[in-house]
């Protein structure tokens, strides 16, 4: 198993990819337990992740306290 993992480690950073970006693959891996072979996909996803961008908090919609301003007008 160590030895197909190292030769799939190769294949990755002879492609070019950062040995970072590999080396969050070989995490995911760590912690999921799956075959050796499906690294590649496993530093795929740490590629496609990127950085997450901030977002507004959910507000959950409520009624209005005055109505005409909130609609402008009459309903």
């Amino acid at each position: 198993m160590l030895g197909q993992l190292g030769q799939e480690t190769r294949k990755l950073l002879d492609e070019g990819i950062a040995p970072a970006q590999v080396r969050a693959g070989l995490d995911r891996h760590r912690a999921k337990g799956l075959h050796p072979k499906t690294l590649p996909s496993l530093v795929h996803e740490v590629m496609n992740a990127g950085a997450s961008t901030p977002t507004a908090a959910h507000r959950p919609w409520t009624n209005p306290t005055d109505v005409a301003a909130a609609y402008g007008g009459a309903l």
